[in-house]
């Protein structure tokens, strides 16, 4: 069995190496692409976002408690999903950071660099997907437009654990692909697809969508043997079943499951897929009615609400570009029709478009929620334009060349000082550093802005608490309220305070704030140190 199996994966990892290699060799215009999606990626990584958003230090306390303390900061062992904030927060990012907070300690660049990395291995990835499709040619635009979508780089320079979906499921696809030539394939697709359900909670609706109209398409194709089809099926149920058994628990509030050191958990609270999908609302026609609207309207104008999605003017792709994704659709549907080739491999796109919608039909989208349908509508893109070509000469290298400077004013911009200051305040920049500089110099209380949404987990980022440390710790504002409530709001943690208030009395006191906050006690003379959006007064009288 055990040689069995390293034979297996010597045969994957020998034509995965065969298939980069005859690439690089046949195609210089990849390693370009390639280089073009790697800069846009990397350059000044520790700069680009600044600081670290709330659910980015979270998903970093959660990793680096479970490396230490094989548990997360609410004392669940190896939890299958998160507790988090309350309503619950997804565990396969955290597992990720784990190998790299051990090589790099707990950091922002360690919390950051399992996304950028798999948003760098998205584009080869685009690149054998696009090829499977439709060909050479069409695979070079394919990989070529990924490099350049405002939406993918800027979703893989932060780490917020939904972001990974995309990656997971670009990769069971992949997979899924190539076992139409080579039935073994269909395992590791199907692990991969059951992987997708602990990236993100939008999964549970378009997993099982997708999976019924790509198994119904191999079935009545017949390009995968059955035993294959087994095989894939019971090992994505295997992997699946600790989060089947979380929704039962959280949905019929069940007691949590032990199974060995992994546990299933029972929410304190009414859990994030319960409070946005459509079949928990008291009039789910008019809740999809509503979604529908929302999705249209998202995709259409390609920017929603929270800065850190996107970079204004240039939406996920540029804007103005939807009615060309609608055409490509189209074009992809009718093909069905037509005969042509490759009608397996453009079903299974089909089928990741469809699941991806009911996305936005069960959810109230916003550009994470609805993440999942870029990489089809890169696609779609493609299809048109190349569809465009056939039948007006020019067109196609024309809107190449619009969209390469479209991706350069992007660049600039996302790199500029406007986008800069909407960053700074959105991710907290400078919270890290002057909390630590802080905590260096006093051993009196440190009293923290109450402007700063969840600023307790920076205090578990940067202290480290043991987690019942942290548990015994922490107080919080109203007592009688659930003390895992996703809506609380904490009073203090040790000798950090989270109102102000709380710290008139103490002469010694050390204040990190905001730019236009000052400390209550203004008759206090303060040494005061600039931390970006932060800063700190040190009183001149402090030990």
């Amino acid at each position: 069995m055990q040689y069995t199996i390293k034979s297996t994966a010597t045969i994957y990892t020998q034509q995965l190496a065969n298939f980069l290699i005859q690439t690089i060799k046949s195609h210089w215009l990849f390693i370009v692409i390639l280089t073009v999606g790697i800069f846009a990626r990397i350059w000044d990584f520790n700069n680009v976002p600044p600081g670290l958003n709330p659910d980015e230090a979270s998903i970093g306390v959660e990793a680096y408690y479970l490396y230490k303390f094989g548990m997360d900061r609410n004392g669940i062992s190896y939890p299958v999903h998160l507790i988090s904030w309350g309503s619950g927060q997804n565990a396969l990012y955290a597992y990720m950071i784990i190998p790299f907070i051990v090589l790099r300690g707990l950091t922002t660049e360690a919390i950051r660099l399992p996304m950028i990395v798999s948003g760098i291995l998205s584009l080869p990835l685009m690149y054998y997907v696009g090829k499977r499709l439709f060909g050479i040619k069409y695979a070079l635009v394919a990989m070529f437009f990924m490099a350049i979508s405002p939406w993918h780089i800027v979703n893989t320079r932060w780490a917020v654990e939904s972001n990974i979906l995309p990656f997971i499921f670009l990769t069971g696809f992949a997979f899924f692909l190539a076992a139409s030539n080579n039935g073994r394939w269909f395992i590791p697709a199907s692990a991969c697809f059951a992987l997708c359900l602990y990236a993100y909670g939008t999964a549970y609706v378009a997993i099982p969508i997708f999976m019924v109209l790509g198994i119904s398409a191999v079935v009545y194709l017949k390009k995968i043997e059955t035993k294959y089809i087994i095989s894939g099926l019971l090992l994505f149920f295997l992997f699946a079943l600790p989060i089947i058994l979380f929704v039962i628990i959280n949905t019929f509030k069940l007691d949590a499951i032990h199974i060995g050191s992994v546990t299933v958990p029972r929410l304190p609270v009414e859990a994030r897929y319960e409070s946005l999908a459509v079949v928990f609302e008291k009039s789910p026609v008019n809740a999809v009615v509503n979604n529908l609207a929302i999705m249209l309207n998202l995709l259409w104008k390609q920017e929603d609400n929270f800065a850190w999605n996107f970079v204004e003017p240039f939406g996920y792709f540029y804007k103005l570009t939807f009615p060309l994704v609608v055409i490509g659709f189209f074009f992809l549907t009718i093909s069905f029709k037509s005969g042509e080739e490759n009608i397996f491999e453009r079903w299974l796109l089909f089928s990741w478009i469809i699941s991806s919608i009911f996305i936005g039909i069960v959810h109230p989208v916003n550009l994470t929620r609805i993440n999942l349908i870029f990489i089809p509508i890169l696609f779609c893109l493609v299809i048109c334009l190349i569809e465009f070509n056939k039948r007006i000469k020019y067109i196609f290298p024309g809107a190449l060349v619009i969209l390469f400077c479209a991706f350069i004013l992007f660049t600039l911009a996302y790199h500029g000082d406007t986008y800069q200051k909407r960053a700074d305040e959105v991710f907290n920049a400078g919270i890290i550093p002057a909390i630590e500089y802080a905590n260096e110099n006093t051993s009196s209380l440190i009293c923290i802005s109450e402007q700063t949404r969840f600023a307790y987990i920076y205090i578990l980022l940067v202290k480290n608490f043991h987690p019942s440390e942290y548990l015994d710790r922490i107080e919080w504002l109203l007592p009688s309220a659930h003390p895992l409530d996703p809506a609380r709001s904490p009073r203090a943690l040790g000798s950090f305070r989270f109102r102000l208030s709380d710290c008139i009395e103490e002469p010694n006191a050390v204040f990190v704030l905001k730019l236009k906050e000052t400390p209550p006690n203004l008759e206090i003379n303060y040494k005061i140190r600039k931390f970006t959006k932060y800063q700190v007064y040190l009183p001149k009288i402090a030990p």
